[in-house]
C-alpha cells in the first residue's frame, strides 16, 4: 500500500545521493572538456607562433644567404636589363637627361668631366628616345612597379585585414603624411562604430 516515512526518507536520500553523484560526474566531465579545449587552444597558438617564427627565420636566412654575384653570373642579361631599367628610373627621378644643354668653356673644346658625362648621357637618352627603347623601358619599369605594388598590397592585406580599405582612404586624402594618417584613423573609427 503506502510507504512508510522511513522508506520515503531512504528513497529521498538515495535519489539525493544519486543526483549528487551525477552532478559530480557532470562537473568532472565539464572540467575535463574545459581543460582539453584550453590545451588545444594553447597548442594551436604555439603551433601558429612556431610557423611564424620558422617563416621569418627562413626569410631572414634567404636574404642573408642571397648571393647577388652568383645571380648576376647565372643571369647576365636579366641583370643588365634590371640595371638598365634601374638606371633609367633613377635618372628620371634625379632629373637626368638635361636635353643636351651643355656649357662650353671659353677655350672651346675643354669641358669638365661632369659635363662630358652629361653630354654622353643626353646623347644616349636621345638615341633611346628616337629608337623607342626609352618607351619600352619606361613601360617595363611601370609594369614592374605596378606588379610589385599589387603584390605588396595583397601581402599586406592578407597579413593585416582591412589594409586595402585604409590604403584607399589614404590615397583619397589630401595633405601631408600626418593628415592622411589622421583621415585613415578617423575612417577606421567610423567603420567600427
Amino acid at each position: 500500500m503506502g510507504q512508510s516515512a522511513d522508506q520515503i526518507r531512504q528513497e529521498i536520500d538515495a535519489n539525493r545521493s544519486d543526483a549528487g553523484q551525477k552532478i559530480d560526474d557532470l562537473q568532472g566531465q565539464l572540467q575535463g572538456q574545459a581543460d582539453h579545449m584550453q590545451q588545444q587552444a594553447k597548442d594551436t597558438v604555439d603551433h601558429a607562433r612556431d610557423q611564424v617564427q620558422d617563416t621569418v627565420h627562413t626569410a631572414v636566412e634567404s636574404v642573408q644567404n642571397f648571393d647577388y654575384q652568383q645571380q648576376i653570373q647565372d643571369r647576365p642579361l636579366l641583370s643588365a636589363g634590371v640595371a638598365l631599367i634601374g638606371g633609367f628610373v633613377l635618372g628620371g627621378m634625379m632629373g637626368g637627361g638635361d636635353g643636351g644643354n651643355q656649357q662650353h668653356s671659353s677655350g672651346g673644346s675643354s669641358q669638365s668631366s661632369g659635363q662630358q658625362g652629361r653630354g654622353m648621357g643626353s646623347q644616349i637618352r636621345s638615341a633611346a628616345q628616337k629608337s623607342g627603347l626609352e618607351d619600352t623601358f619606361s613601360n617595363a619599369a611601370a609594369a614592374l612597379m605596378g606588379s610589385v605594388t599589387e603584390q605588396l598590397k595583397g601581402t599586406l592585406n592578407s597579413n593585416f585585414p582591412g589594409f586595402s580599405e585604409k590604403m584607399d582612404t589614404a590615397q583619397g586624402s589630401q595633405g601631408s603624411f600626418s593628415e592622411k594618417s589622421k583621415a585613415t584613423q578617423q575612417e577606421a573609427q567610423r567603420s567600427s562604430s
